[in-house]
């Protein structure tokens, strides 16, 4: 259960950052998945962005795959993994510090997703899962936006409760394990594919043969026809 107050002794711009996570003890994978859904929700109307997007590492720890977000479902459609020091996340996940970018369209993106989408202005943090996993959080802007330290800190204040939401609900392993399955259903998809393929080629080989046969077959009788024709004609005259 996650709950918010205003009652957290912090300066004004961060009343209502009391996010509390209550106990997980009965609470199912889909009920965890809404929480999450409903802190990111809350996050992009707190902070008026378009976008709000949960990055996590998949199985190998070499690349970021999109858990959840507002604005971005696309990149979870698309099963985008972005590799770590790779593009914006991958970056902020490497370096492990903050990032504030003005201009999207000026800097390396991996995403084909930001650039489709139109998304503008942006910021984002990582999140230290534990020793070997990092995460990212970041939130966007599809008009020009000008991110400071301030949305950094209000960042890192949800990124904290997040990063508690996660260890207490085995969620990486969670993540990690889908990933790997959907990477293995896809390189056996990818097998597959080279088959058939191969199989295609095979046919065609067998049925260009076939066209040659019955083409070398049809001009033999053809020609048969003509010479009995004109041996049964010579004789008649």
């Amino acid at each position: 259960m996650i709950f918010w107050g205003n009652h957290t002794g912090q300066p004004m711009p961060y009343r209502g950052w009391n996010v509390v996570v209550g106990e997980r003890r009965n609470n199912t994978k889909t009920q965890f998945a809404a929480s999450i859904k409903r802190l990111l929700k809350w996050l992009q109307e707190y902070t008026s962005v378009d976008t709000v997007t949960l990055l996590l590492p998949v199985s190998d720890q070499q690349h970021l795959a999109v858990y959840a977000t507002l604005g971005l479902e696309e990149e979870i459609r698309q099963q985008i993994r972005i590799p770590i020091g790779q593009g914006i996340a991958g970056r902020i996940a490497e370096n492990m510090l903050p990032m504030i970018i003005d201009d999207v369209s000026a800097v390396e993106v991996y995403s084909p997703i930001l650039r489709q989408k139109g998304l503008r202005s942006l910021v984002g943090i990582p999140i230290p899962i534990n020793e070997q996993s990092i995460g990212v959080l970041h939130v966007g802007t599809f008009d020009s936006h000008y991110f400071n330290e301030r949305d950094v800190q209000q960042l890192q204040l949800i990124a904290h409760r997040l990063k508690l939401m996660i260890g207490d609900a085995d969620v990486l392993q969670i993540e990690c394990d889908r990933h790997h399955n959907v990477g293995k259903l896809i390189s056996y998809i990818n097998i597959i594919h080279r088959e058939f393929l191969l199989n295609l080629s095979a046919l065609r080989k067998q049925i260009l043969k076939l066209k040659n046969v019955v083409k070398t077959f049809y001009n033999s009788s053809i020609q048969r026809y003509i010479y009995v024709f004109s041996f049964m004609r010579s004789q008649v005259d």
